[in-house]
């Protein structure tokens, strides 16, 4: 037993001593891969992770925590001004920047340093690289050329530094070829000790935070030039805000997008793109949108003039009547009271005494989408035409804008449109040529009309959009002049010329549009020109395709294809597949169908002004910026189906139940309706079925006072018996049927012949009867009588008495 017991304890230490072994193996590469770990990083200067694991998890551990951002101060830059645009030998930099201090402790030495690259930039890619680096990057900064004074700042201080170099001292050539854009860092660093003068800190300093943008320097007297345009939106992104919403539209007018459109527009170094709705005559309801006066006429009160059934006999017309006799108009019905709306008459009347003195281009009526049906878009293009004629602006051309990434050949072909504004890289064969060409083309196909192409610059175009929202637009001022004097700078000696287009739906800050502008001007190798130069040469087709040539712009001359245009991964424009755009399923149907009753109707107005806001409502449902909000645009589509129905029911005619016709003419009466407070001209005609009868005459015009109703009458006369019907219709003087009554008819003109016959006979036989009782009444058929001879005496004395025999 004491053997076998012994045996039981060898084996538990056995296995006991094996696991302990087991368990020594599996800690000991953990520990050496734990070593190895601290050493790799004491090698770097670093401290090691505190959660090095020592042994490999059995489990997916969780996600690795972000990395702690570094220990630099919370600074954050502005960039103040940095002057001049141009730098040249001899002349001083000056930056001035404001620097907040974001942290909750002060910090001591902050100064503000200036450093550059000495290349000069000749690829706008380059720029663009240079501009999108993060401020937190302080690295690749240059060399240092000047520093502030220093100072602290406290906890959400801010203050502002200026900085000045000699433009001697930034290293630039004098090599009057190189002149051109450089690349300068504007960097907030902190520890700084100011030296013995109190000016230029000593060494020691950290970066904390760099702003990178550009100067141009300038080493020669002249530089070569190009010509820039700015084209001017000049549109509502609700074209019929007026009609829905006065209010707000006055607002808009008074302090809205359009009162920051209007500002830049009164520039004369600008040209216009302006939306001919603006210039549509327009009366409207008082105290009530157009929408609101359609609701409360959709169910009229019921005249109290009614036609009796029973026709008339026939009169004689009056000249003014419509072949019958008229009752007086009734006196107008009380309503909604319409008029002028002075904020629409006074914008548009500041627009049309402004385009005298500016270069004037129109956008599609509405700002129709160029997706519109073709249908619809030519009714719109006669509302564009007959407002700029109202205007003067008959000749102003029209100019279709295509959104960048859906531009294609097959696009515009299909807007109908004779000028296309679209990128000028989407015409381009690369985003980013050697040598910029002016920003037209012509879009040429054999066997299809060539479409003039205007061109805006991508770059500087998004960069005027984005001023009303950028955290610091003298950033922006700098990179277009940079820009512009890059392309200036170009090898190429023919005349060149940009277009910058804003889009009418952008924000746009007019204090800081003015000032990019100003800069620009300010600019020697920029000069202005208005947009129509672009227009004209890429109309004509006129240029020259080689960059020394001196037969007017250099320019990409005919192209057969175009491309959309997106942003690519480093944030430069760059070439992609085209995404169409659309417009919302049957929009375009109903679009088309409103404003044709519209235009039906108002053709009987005698001013048709009455109608502009139901017309301008019709065609928002069309209108591009609508289209970013679906639901918007579904209760646009149902408020236009509102108004038109209301304003097609304005003029309208009643008749009786059933006529009866027993004579051979008669006149039938009917009643017209005019709802508008305008006087409406009518046109009416009258058919019947079966021709059992005929109008007596040509009807004539009807003209029907203002708010209004006057009963009518037609000649009509019978041409056979028998019923049918008789639909009588009011038209306008085109000939369109506004409204149209049919009406039972019954003609029994023989009832009329049959009765006279029937006296005639009788009176005939009364005759003849008496006739043959005298031929038949003779002396000798006399009835019995005295036959004594009569007594003479009682005849001469009739008071006698009579003689007996």
């Amino acid at each position: 037993m004491l053997r076998s017991v012994t045996r039981r304890v060898c084996r538990a230490l056995f296995v006991m001593v094996a696991l302990y072994s087991i368990l020594c193996a599996a800690l000991v590469p953990a520990g050496a891969l734990a070593q190895r770990d601290t050493a790799a990083y004491q090698s770097t200067g670093q401290q090691p992770p505190t959660n090095v694991a020592l042994t490999a998890p059995a489990l997916p551990s969780e996600p690795t925590p972000s990395p702690e951002p570094d220990a630099r101060a919370p600074l954050t830059l502005d960039l103040r001004a940095l002057t001049p645009s141009a730098v040249k030998p001899g002349g001083t930099v000056e930056a001035r920047v404001n620097i907040t201090n974001t942290g909750s402790t002060p910090l001591e030495g902050v100064a503000l340093q200036l450093s550059g690259l000495t290349s000069r930039v000749t690829d706008r890619t380059v720029a663009d690289e240079w501009a999108a680096m993060d401020t937190a990057d302080t690295s690749h900064r240059g060399t240092v050329r000047g520093t502030s004074a220093t100072r602290t700042l406290g906890p959400g201080e801010a203050a502002e530094f200026t900085v000045r170099v000699p433009a001697d001292s930034l290293g630039y050539t004098r090599d009057e070829s190189l002149w051109g854009p450089r690349r300068i860092a504007l960097t907030a660093v902190t520890g700084a000790q100011s030296s013995a003068d109190g000016t230029q800190p000593s060494t020691g300093s950290t970066a904390a935070a760099t702003l990178r943008t550009f100067l141009v320097w300038q080493p020669t007297a002249e530089t070569p030039r190009i010509s820039l345009a700015y084209l001017a939106p000049l549109a509502s992104t609700d074209p019929a805000l007026a009609a829905t919403d006065p209010d707000a539209f006055a607002k808009d007018v008074r302090e809205g997008a359009f009162a920051a459109q209007w500002d830049i527009a009164q520039r004369t170094d600008v040209s216009w793109w302006l939306d001919p709705s603006m210039l549509t005559e327009l009366k409207a309801p008082k105290g009530m949108s157009t929408l609101d006066e359609a609701l409360s006429k959709l169910d009229p009160a019921p005249s109290d003039s009614t036609p009796s059934p029973s026709p008339s006999p026939p009169t004689t017309p009056a000249a003014s009547d419509a072949g019958g006799a008229d009752e007086p108009a009734s006196a107008p019905a009380p309503g909604t009271t319409w008029g002028q709306d002075h904020t629409w008459d006074e914008r548009r009347s500041a627009l049309i005494d402004a385009a005298s003195s500016h270069d004037v281009t129109l956008a599609p009526f509405a700002l129709a989408s160029p997706a519109t049906a073709r249908a619809t878009a030519k009714l719109l293009e006669k509302e564009a035409s007959a407002a700029a004629t109202s205007a003067g602006l008959s000749t102003a051309p029209t100019v279709v804008r295509m959104e960048p990434e859906a531009v294609s050949a097959k696009a515009i072909r299909a807007s109908g449109a004779k000028v296309a504004l679209v990128p000028a890289e989407s015409f381009f064969s690369s985003t980013n040529p050697n040598v910029t060409p002016s920003g037209y083309a012509q879009l040429a196909r054999k066997g299809e009309s060539t479409v003039a192409l205007v061109g805006y610059d991508t770059r500087l175009t998004e960069l005027s959009e984005h001023l009303a929202d950028a955290h610091d637009p003298e950033l922006s001022y700098q990179r277009a002049l940079a820009d512009t004097a890059l392309i200036a700078g170009q090898p190429a000696s023919a005349p060149r010329t940009l277009l910058l287009a804003p889009s009418a739906t952008s924000s746009l800050n007019p204090e800081r549009t003015s000032h990019l502008l100003d800069a620009l001007s300010a600019a020697p190798w920029v000069a202005h020109a208005p947009a129509t130069t672009l227009l004209d040469a890429a109309t004509a087709g006129k240029g020259t395709t080689s960059i020394i040539g001196e037969g007017g712009n250099y320019w990409v001359g005919s192209v057969k294809s175009v491309r959309a245009i997106g942003e690519g991964s480093d944030a430069s424009p760059a070439h992609i597949d085209a995404s169409p755009e659309k417009v919302p399923a049957g929009a375009s149907e109903r679009v088309e169908k409103s404003l044709t009753s519209l235009t039906d109707v108002r053709a009987t107005l005698k001013d048709p002004s009455y109608l502009s806001g139901a017309v301008l409502l019709a065609a928002s449902g069309v209108s591009s910026p609508f289209f970013a909000d679906a639901n918007a645009h579904v209760r646009r589509l149902s408020s236009i189906a509102t108004v038109t129905e209301a304003n097609t029911r304005r003029i309208s005619l009643t008749l009786a139940g059933t006529y009866n016709l027993v004579s051979n003419e008669a006149s039938i009466p009917f009643t017209v309706h005019n709802g508008f407070p305008t006087p409406a001209t009518l046109q009416p005609t009258v058919s019947f079925s079966d021709r059992i009868a005929k109008t007596g005459g040509k009807l004539s015009p009807i003209t029907l006072p203002a708010l209004t109703t006057s009963d009518h009458s037609v000649p009509v006369q019978a041409v056979k018996s028998g019923n049918g019907t008789f639909t009588v219709m009011i038209a306008s003087e085109n000939g369109v049927i506004l409204d149209s009554r049919e009406s039972q008819l019954s003609v029994n003109p023989e009832w009329e012949n049959w009765t006279t016959l029937v006296a005639m006979v009788l009176l005939a036989a009364l005759v003849a009867t008496g006739v043959i009782r005298a031929g038949r009444t003779k002396s000798d058929a006399r009835s019995p009588a005295i036959t004594a001879p009569e007594d003479l005496e009682s005849v001469d004395d009739p008071d006698a008495s009579p003689h007996h025999s």
